[in-house]
């Protein structure tokens, strides 16, 4: 048995959850198009109960909390190759990040599955506002628009906060973290998951091109150090659409695995397996 153990990477509201809802619910069902059948789990199976209940409902996927993070196993089988893997995704609480950047402190257990073999799956979500800043924000005390510059400001400054540091930036502070000590510097596969793909797939673009446009930071950063990620990128909506009014209604209309939305290596279909699928393949 070839042994993969995925990690899911996200900030607070990232959709990671979600996201492991409805796998949960695509692979037990068995449905037909999917890549990965499910043959057992291990781990918390309440924990998956709870929070697929709640993606059935069309409901908000109850968000995990440091002090309930929970670690639950998938062992599927790979329809294509008939290959047999264990898929470990341990779901992590996004503030499980923010310590991880801001304090510069993470649990042992948390390095042990950075460390294991397998890939990674980072999530960020489409759906809320930009926190970027800009050169251009900044009004300095020779603008002319500013008053020619007599106006010198009486705001005092304050503290600095790194939870506040636009998420791009601790994006990217993340993946330099998990490349040294004591994360083992190798090779990755990487998959940029963008959550709530539903609110832009119509824009025309593809994955690849919203990061570009949405954060060119990590877009550089990746195109930039190929020698340590494999990067793809993947637009998801896992529960396929916004969860209220007549949205929600037309999405409890459709079947559940048939609501969900995956944009992959330029095709839009509802398999929401094929990111993992190639974060464990052995090949291209």
């Amino acid at each position: 048995m070839t042994t993969r153990r995925h990690i899911i990477l996200g900030y607070p509201e990232s959709g990671k959850t979600t996201y492991l809802a409805a796998l949960w619910h695509v692979i037990d069902a068995g449905l037909v198009g999917t890549s990965l059948v499910l043959e057992k789990t291990s781990g918390d199976a309440e924990y998956l109960n709870k929070i697929v209940e709640a993606w059935l409902r069309c409901e908000e996927v109850p968000r995990t909390y440091i002090s309930n993070e929970e670690h639950v196993a998938l062992h599927v089988r790979d329809t294509r190759t008939q290959a047999t893997m264990v898929l470990t995704l341990p779901d992590f609480s996004g503030e499980t990040f923010q310590e991880i950047f801001a304090d510069r402190q993470c649990a042992e257990e948390f390095v042990e599955n950075a460390n294991a073999t397998g890939g990674i799956l980072f999530f960020v979500n489409a759906d809320r506002a930009d926190d970027m800043t800009s050169v251009l924000d900044h009004v300095f005390e020779d603008d002319e628009d500013a008053g020619g510059g007599n106006d010198t400001g009486s705001e005092e400054p304050t503290e600095y906060d790194a939870r506040k540091t636009p998420e791009q930036t601790r994006i990217v502070e993340l993946l330099q973290i998990l490349q040294v000590r004591p994360f083992d510097r190798r090779h990755r596969r990487l998959v940029i998951a963008i959550s709530a793909w539903d609110v832009v797939q119509d824009d025309g673009v593809s994955p690849a091109e919203w990061i570009a446009r949405e954060m060119p930071l990590l877009e550089q950063f990746l195109r930039n150090n190929s020698e340590i990620y494999d990067v793809r990128f993947c637009g998801i909506s896992a529960q396929g659409g916004m969860l209220n009014g007549d949205s929600r209604s037309s999405l409890l209309e459709k079947k559940p695995a048939e609501r969900v939305i995956c944009h992959w290596q330029g095709k839009l279909g509802p398999d929401i397996t094929q990111p993992l699928r190639w974060l464990g393949a052995d090949d291209e």
